[in-house]
């Protein structure tokens, strides 16, 4: 299975806790609005400093690149993260998680002497890998991983242009025909 086929059976589950007063037709109309005022330039959004923003960037092009269909920075999601940090997160978990994204650049300086933008594919791949470990539970860059990513999945989700994707691809390949002959009759 590609990681896009396993991101599609996430669907819009994502943020649960965050969002769980919302179905899931909310969530996913929830994140289509939130795309659509980008789109129009109506999202002030601004919750990431310059420097987050372009953390933010990096850590969505890490994790779902442009291949044969738009990759998460094509489609405005770190945009889309940042409006949703704005607008739907509480001050104290705002805060947690702008605290969790200067600790993950401190981490990558820390580990190939740049910020994580500024880092080769491979050093990018190794800090993520070390932070889906969570070895240790403590650190806010371990704290704020994992949420970050759901963001990053749900903006990317319920992007038009992925959602038409996922509405027209089958879920189990191949064909059924029903009406077959299976063996002679006895």
């Amino acid at each position: 299975m590609h990681r896009r086929e396993a991101l599609a059976f996430l669907g819009t589950a994502v943020l649960a806790p965050l969002l769980s007063p919302l179905s899931a037709q909310e969530r996913y109309a929830l994140g289509a609005e939130l795309h659509a005022r980008i789109a129009r330039d109506q999202a002030p959004g601004q919750a990431l400093s310059a420097a987050q923003m372009a953390l933010v960037t990096a850590l969505s092009d890490a994790l779902l690149p442009r291949t044969d269909t738009p990759g998460a920075v094509d489609l405005g999601v770190p945009s889309f993260v940042d409006l949703l940090l704005a607008e739907w997160y509480p001050d104290t978990l705002r805060a947690e998680i702008l605290t969790g994204l200067d600790a993950i650049d401190a981490r990558a300086v820390a580990m190939g002497g740049r910020p994580f933008a500024e880092l080769d594919a491979g050093r990018r791949a190794e800090l993520l890998t070390g932070l889906d470990r969570r070895e240790h539970p403590d650190d806010p860059a371990e704290v704020i991983w994992r949420p970050l990513r759901d963001q990053i999945v749900f903006g990317y989700l319920t992007s038009k242009p992925i959602a038409e994707l996922l509405r027209t691809t089958p879920i189990i390949p191949g064909r059924y025909d029903g009406c077959v002959p299976v063996g002679a009759p006895r």
